[in-house]
């Protein structure tokens, strides 16, 4: 939403005084740093089973592959390059954050990157067990990578071209996103930011991925529902408002 305009008597909100671009940014690279950190850090305290390794025994025919934790820092480090570029280039923030996103934001993307980091080490005891996981895994991590890198371009599309007679503008600046998969739902950039930690889960089998993978899905379905909410409300048809499609659902199609 736009920013509220500020009365001169009005005291200063040092609640929300972060620049998301700095934030964001920090936290993407921090991710990388730490879970960099935790690979390679040596003379690091042996840390148990299941906190490290990976969950799924061997089935006898694929047997032991160490340099899997390597392919699979190449993916995490290629995600949040990615996210972090996007902060620079792409994406278009309208508000400040508080201390408590802040600071949030940070402890949330630096632990889990030294717990992820940590748990795939081969010396810890990480040895991918299953070759056919890793590659379907793979494979939907990067399905989930485009489909999110493309829905955020979209987005930006729909900023930079405010007049394309396809969107229906509101006094807001707003507009209903049309095209590929937000034709479905309302936020495909939170759906495919799932399917990738879906894949990397599935490649890994690491517990701290899985926990990782069940945090981002409860809070995405929660920025998802609050976000389907806001357009339904916005654009309700009132006053020659655009409806807004009642079949879309937030976030899984035909679902939710």
């Amino acid at each position: 939403m736009a920013s509220e305009t500020k009365s001169s008597e009005s005291p200063p909100q040092v609640s929300a005084c972060f620049s998301p671009v700095l934030v964001s940014s920090v936290a993407y690279l921090g991710s990388i740093v730490f879970y960099l950190l935790a690979f390679y850090l040596r003379e690091f305290p042996k840390v148990p089973f299941p906190a490290v390794g990976c969950l799924l025994a061997s089935d006898g025919d694929f047997g032991e592959w160490t340099s899997a934790g390597y392919v699979l820092m190449a993916l995490w480090c290629f995600h949040y390059m990615r996210r972090f570029v996007e902060v620079l280039f792409v994406h278009e923030y309208k508000r400040r954050m508080g201390y408590v996103e802040c600071f949030g934001a940070q402890i949330y993307y630096w632990v889990f990157g030294f717990w992820v980091g940590l748990s795939l080490r081969p010396d810890m005891g990480y040895i991918n067990t299953y070759l056919p996981l890793f590659i379907v895994g793979s494979l939907l991590f990067f399905v989930g990578e485009v489909g999110n890198g493309v829905s955020h371009l979209q987005l930006r599309s729909l900023r930079s071209n405010k007049n394309n007679h396809l969107l229906c503008q509101t006094k807001s600046q707003h507009v209903v996103p049309r095209g590929l998969m937000f034709e479905l739902v309302s936020c495909p950039h939170y759906l495919f930011e799932i399917i990738s930690w879906i894949g990397f889960s599935l490649a890994t089998w690491a517990l701290s991925v899985v926990v990782f993978l069940a945090a981002s899905v409860l809070t995405l379905c929660i920025y998802s529902y609050q976000k389907h909410k806001a357009y339904r409300t916005e654009f309700d048809g009132a006053e020659g408002r655009e409806l807004y499609p009642p079949n879309r659902k937030a976030l899984i199609p035909f679902v939710f």
